[in-house]
Formats: C-alpha cells, sequence, structure tokens
C-alpha cells in the first residue's frame, strides 16, 4: 500500500500521521508520503508579479520550504517502518493531493480535520472535505 499524508504543521495533521504510522503495523504500507501544499500567494498571480523582486521570492520561498520540508523530515524519521518521503507541491491544497495521488498510484490520502465544531464543520472550503469529494482513491479524515 502507498500511503499520501496531508501535512501543514497543525495537530490534526499531526494526526494524520500518526494514523500512517498505525498502519504500518497493521498492513503491509510500501511507501509513506508525507506532502506539504503551499498555495500560490495572491501576489505571484496579480498582474504586478513581473514588477516582484523574483529572486528575493524565491529566496523568501527556499527559506519557508526548507523550515517545513526539515520539520517533515524529522517526523519522518520516527516512522519506523517502510520507506518514508517527504515532498513539498504547490497549488491549490485538494486540488493538488487528489491529483498527485492519482498520478502517483496512492492507495490511500490521510488527512487532518480542522475539528471545528457546531455550524462551521458543515461550511464548505475546508481542504478535508473538497479532498474527500473530489478524490478517486480513498481518503481517510483523522480527528
Amino acid at each position: 500500500m502507498k500511503i499520501l499524508v496531508g501535512y501543514d504543521g497543525s495537530d490534526s495533521s499531526k494526526k494524520a500521521i500518526e494514523k500512517a504510522k498505525e498502519l504500518t503495523s497493521t498492513c503491509k504500507v510500501f511507501e509513506i508520503m508525507i506532502a506539504h501544499v503551499h498555495e500560490r500567494e495572491g501576489l505571484e498571480i496579480s498582474p504586478y508579479y513581473n514588477a516582484i523582486d523574483l529572486m528575493r521570492l524565491d529566496s523568501v520561498k527556499k527559506e519557508v520550504f526548507g523550515a517545513e520540508l526539515k520539520e517533515m523530515q524529522e517526523i519522518a524519521k520516527e516512522i519506523d517502518s517502510g520507506t518514508v518521503k517527504t515532498k513539498i507541491l504547490e497549488g491549490a491544497p485538494a486540488k493538488v493531493m487528489a491529483e498527485y495521488a492519482k498520478e502517483e498510484g496512492y492507495d490511500l490520502i490521510i488527512v487532518g480535520s480542522r475539528g471545528l465544531s457546531g455550524i462551521k464543520k458543515w461550511l464548505p472550503g475546508s481542504v478535508s472535505s473538497s479532498i474527500v469529494n473530489n478524490c478517486c482513491v480513498s481518503v481517510m479524515v483523522v480527528k
């Protein structure tokens, strides 16, 4: 089994990683990919994008991504079995996760719930809900 885990640094995404780790003891897991999806900033797709100092923007991205990647790699070291990889993707998180899972042949996506209660949990727009509704592979949402 190949598992894709969505990671954004939140407590619920850390629970998603723990669930993937649990599955390694009960299933034949060949690969776990811990992925963070960076959503493009509004400035990057604005008409003024070409006026931005692109070298500086790339430098800032590398600093941010470097910290996120390092954090994911530390978490990956804690998972004993299977091959654990980390990756940073770019785009709309739900769409990118669904497309990446399909293209790379993942059997399961595990994501954290945002943990809202009351009326807020029924509002559209959450990444986990969008993945569940639009993905062609199995999805587990961890609370």
